[in-house]
């Protein structure tokens, strides 16, 4: 039977599945009596740094803190100069300017080709810059090209991972292993998501890595000796272990988002509705999958009324929010269409064929 109603995303049932298992886990770790770090804490560790291929995995509290203490440590490290220039993406979630700002260091906003940043895009940019981070948007993977001009031009670069757990390029590469460094979300509503807030840092440096877990631990060397400036940022062993329960069946649940929006782009056919190109599902686990219209309160209501729930991802773009007013006067004329016309349509490993066909009636019948 239809339901009357498709909510964009329902965490209720995801969790379910792993209801006895979290329960069993909530249980022993209870019973340790260890409630920060311990073998949980690095049981997940070793998992996800093995899963994406990486050599170092440091759990944190939050996907910000991950990216801000990526790039504290290279500047600890002396990898970076302190107010560092970095260039990033204009087309992203504002929690990417906000790790640099943290960092004490520099913004350079670009725009994007399409969706996400490109060498072209990189080639254009016309002041000195230190590093680059690219970021994984929607769950599609940077092009390759990026990290061979980053590696051409000996230019450090780091990825915002947050939206693209297990995702994978050309050659076999997963999320997490091709950048410097990578920084995690494992917020609830991620494609691997805790049970609250949770992030990750995954790195092949052994250097980075140890200055990356000291810094998210105080800035500790051991107990009672601190040698950095750090913070408190760790992963919770509850969280960890909710995680672990979760990473067996990503995979499957990837596979699943993609032929949804394979089944999208067959089905949707309505021309005041724009689809993303075939591109959109190279190298993506979908973590969202989004749909561009002139007037997008019209189109919400009209599947509110229809019964499909929706988001935006994002209503207002990083360079024109009050809380960075210094880059209010840049303009990214591609990435302002897109936060303005976006619309994301339900997208989870849960729908059956009879919420898609729902969905693509409503759509069609706008």
């Amino acid at each position: 039977m239809i339901p009357s109603y498709i909510p964009y995303l329902d965490l209720q049932p995801h969790n379910k599945r792993f209801a006895q298992q979290d329960l069993k886990t909530f249980k022993e770790i209870h019973a340790t009596g260890k409630l920060i770090g311990g073998e949980w804490v690095n049981k997940f560790e070793n998992a996800y740094a093995s899963y994406c291929g990486a050599s170092h995995c440091i759990g944190t509290a939050n996907g910000l803190d991950a990216l801000t203490i990526i790039l504290k440590a290279e500047v600890a490290l002396g990898n970076l100069p302190e107010k560092a220039k970095i260039v990033v993406p204009a087309h992203t979630y504002i929690a990417t300017f906000l790790s640099i700002l943290h960092a004490g260091m520099q913004p350079v906003p670009v725009d994007v080709e399409e969706l996400t940043l490109t060498a072209q895009v990189l080639r254009q940019v016309d002041q000195s810059y230190d590093a680059i981070i690219a970021v994984d948007i929607y769950g599609k993977l940077v092009d390759d090209e990026v990290y061979a001009y980053a590696r051409e031009k000996s230019i450090p670069i780091y990825c915002d991972t947050a939206q693209s757990h297990g995702a994978v390029n050309d050659r076999g590469v997963k999320s997490g292993n091709l950048a410097r460094a990578s920084a995690f979300s494992f917020y609830p509503t991620k494609n691997l998501g805790a049970l609250g807030d949770a992030g990750a840092i995954t790195t092949s440096d052994e250097d980075l890595a140890i200055t990356c877990r000291s810094i998210a631990n105080y800035g500790r060397s051991s107990r009672f000796v601190n040698d950095l400036v750090g913070i408190n940022s760790r992963l919770d062993p509850l969280q960890a272990g909710f995680l672990i329960n979760r990473l067996p069946q990503l995979d499957t649940d990837n596979q699943r988002r993609v032929e949804i929006a394979k089944f999208y782009i067959k089905h949707l056919q309505n021309n005041k509705v724009r689809l993303p190109s075939e591109h959109f599902i190279k190298n993506n686990v979908v973590h969202v999958f989004p749909v561009y219209v002139g007037d997008r309160k019209l189109f919400v209501d009209h599947l509110d009324q229809e019964g499909i729930g929706t988001s935006v991802h994002y209503e207002v773009p990083p360079h024109q929010q009050k809380a960075l007013k210094q880059w209010n006067h840049l303009r990214f004329p591609v990435t302002e269409k897109l936060h303005r016309t976006e619309v994301s349509l339900p997208c989870h490993p849960l729908m059956t064929l009879e919420h898609l066909q729902k969905v693509v009636q409503a759509v069609n019948a706008y």
